[in-house]
């Protein structure tokens, strides 16, 4: 139970209705129990005396109560099937939830599709043990002691032979179930490496058929269903023992029950109706303990299941408020990198970057390809942590701002563009909970997605489809870009945000921006020059390092790494023009 434990608190929200099923059970039990006595009754009085009238009364009350057994059946199934819907509804809920809050660095260890394995087939399996799982445990538990009860009130020694055998199964079960546990987590775990390979051949598939690598990644997907087959046959043959083993240990408690009742019976000792009546309670057990083991199956599903979704739940966000956040509603926008050092793994990216942006300027971050802009850039809204130094806004450590504040007040046009399987209107206004149809109309100007609505058929109200596929890449920059502009920030990001668009458009743009950034705090790095040569100051980074601050004539003047990566872009551009 170590890990279905953490079932307790979601189904502590629905006791009355939990309550309800085990009345319900209890009362199921009652009815089924009566008919074998009523049954032991009729044959004991059809042999002394036959009456009509009292066979009729017996028949209407073994009628009666198998209704009752009927209606109380279903109420407990339904009570309990309806608490488990709840429960996974909560309990997915509360997962997705949680995976809001959880960092860049957790979404970068974990494979998507193993995610939705976990949020789904996990899920479902755990939402089975509830809802048949615990109805059948309740049951069956119910069940056999009600029976054993009234076994021993006929005769306490032919039920001890019926019970005999049963700490036998039970030892049985426990070793098997350990094992079980395991090839169901080997299972569940394949399945989520074979949706990953699934997810990512889907959102790859372009590059695939550009590559022709069709017939590899069927191959490689073939690999992995054998696998996932081949540790699903290795479960199945496991739990395949339980069911046998049931039937077995009910046969062998029958043939005893038969050899050593019918001994009974001839020396008067019970009667022909008790004997009945023992064997109906005896055969009212075989389903329960076939029962047994169908649940034991279902609790070994849901236990793994369980613990691969508590992975998820029990991993805390590296990036989060804390009790030293500062109860901070705005910022201005001055920002101050002080001494700030990244690493990923034993490598660092950034060390000792130290420099200030005053509030409402533009400032250009530089450097060659790998040189950690982007990282830097993600500082700012706390997406990823510096490992050392500081990153002030107002003064602030940005760690005690809280996340809220933060990153309400930033707008971030990342490197990698991400639209979401919606319109272009709700991409464009994503973040913004009271859109503004003339603000829209102005960020859509501003960049320079306004002149491509006409090409797309329906306007603003274009589905994009996944990841923004029927897109260009520029015009999926572009969208980016507006939805920043629509957030209307103090601080604005823009990371390479225009390297998918030509230099004509990329000076349209940065010519409307001007306006947007004249009053707000930007922070733009890009492969260009042309892109960031109007900035208030440059920065460059060499090394991971900051070797450069000052303008663009500054910088030029220098003849450092600024001026010599101009030089190559103006001999570049002559060579593309001749």
């Amino acid at each position: 139970m170590q890990h279905l434990k953490y079932l307790f608190p979601y189904a502590g929200k629905y006791k009355v209705r939990i309550i309800l099923g085990l009345l319900s059970i209890l009362s199921g039990t009652a009815f089924s129990v009566v008919q074998p006595y009523v049954l032991g009754r009729a044959i004991d009085m059809l042999q002394h005396g036959p009456s009509l009238s009292l066979l009729t009364w017996y028949v209407a009350l073994i009628i009666g109560a198998a209704i009752g057994q009927a209606i109380f059946a279903f109420a407990q199934r339904s009570t309990v099937s309806r608490v488990s819907r709840f429960i996974e509804y909560d309990l997915r809920s509360a997962a997705f939830r949680h995976l809001q809050t959880l960092d860049q660095r957790f979404y970068g260890e974990m494979h998507t599709g193993d995610l939705m394995a976990r949020l789904t087939n996990d899920m479902n399996a755990v939402r089975q043990f509830v809802q048949m799982g615990a109805v059948n445990f309740m049951s069956t538990l119910v069940m056999l002691v009600v029976v054993a009860i009234l076994m021993a009130l006929i005769n306490w020694q032919l039920a001890l032979v019926a019970f005999a055998v049963l700490p036998f199964v039970s030892i049985t079960m426990v070793v098997v179930s350990r094992t079980l546990q395991k090839r169901f987590r080997a299972v569940q775990d394949q399945f989520g490496h074979m949706s990953t390979q699934a997810q990512e051949n889907f959102s790859g598939i372009r590059v695939v058929k550009a590559f022709v690598q069709e017939d590899r990644e069927i191959e490689a997907f073939r690999r992995a269903n054998d696998e996932y087959v081949g540790r699903n046959l290795s479960y199945v043959r496991l739990s395949g023992i339980l069911w046998p083993l049931m039937f077995f240990v009910v046969g062998i408690a029958m043939a005893l029950v038969l050899f050593i009742g019918g001994t009974k019976v001839a020396d008067h000792v019970i009667s022909v109706g008790q004997f009945v009546q023992f064997n109906a309670y005896l055969l009212m057990l075989t389903w329960p303990m076939i029962s047994l083991g169908y649940t034991i199956n279902m609790y070994q599903q849901g236990a793994a299941s369980m613990a691969r979704i508590m992975e998820v739940m029990q991993r805390q966000p590296q990036i989060r408020d804390t009790g030293r956040t500062l109860p901070i509603s705005e910022v201005e926008g001055e920002i101050e990198f002080r001494n700030v050092g990244v690493r990923y793994g034993d490598t660092w990216v950034l060390r000792g970057v130290s420099f200030k942006v005053p509030r409402g300027s533009t400032t250009a971050i530089v450097g060659m390809t790998g040189v950690g802009k982007s990282t830097l850039m993600g500082l700012v809204p706390r997406v990823l942590e510096a490992d050392e130094g500081e990153v002030l806004i107002d003064g602030v450590d940005v760690r005690r701002i809280p996340l809220d504040t933060l990153r309400r007040s930033v707008g971030h046009v990342p490197q990698e563009t991400f639209l979401f399987s919606a319109t272009l209107r709700e991409n464009a206004v994503f973040g913004v909970e009271e859109p503004d149809e003339r603000h829209l109309e102005k960020s859509l100007r501003v960049s320079q997605l306004a002149k491509d609505l006409e090409q797309l058929r329906d306007g603003l109200e274009t589905v994009v489809g996944e990841r923004g596929v029927s897109l260009s890449g520029g015009q999926k920059q572009r969208t980016a870009l507006a939805r920043a502009v629509m957030r209307d920030p103090t601080i604005l990001i823009l990371d390479d945000s225009m390297s998918s668009v030509d230099t004509q458009t990329q000076s349209q743009i940065l010519s409307g921006l001007r306006g947007i950034m004249e009053n707000r705090t930007t922070l733009i790095t890009a492969m260009r020059i042309s892109t960031i040569k109007d900035a208030d100051q440059i920065v460059v980074l060499e090394n991971g390092t900051v070797s450069e601050v000052g303008s663009h004539t500054q910088l030029l003047t220098g003849g450092g790494l600024y001026a010599r990566m101009y030089r190559r872009e103006l001999l570049r551009q002559e060579l593309e023009v001749d």
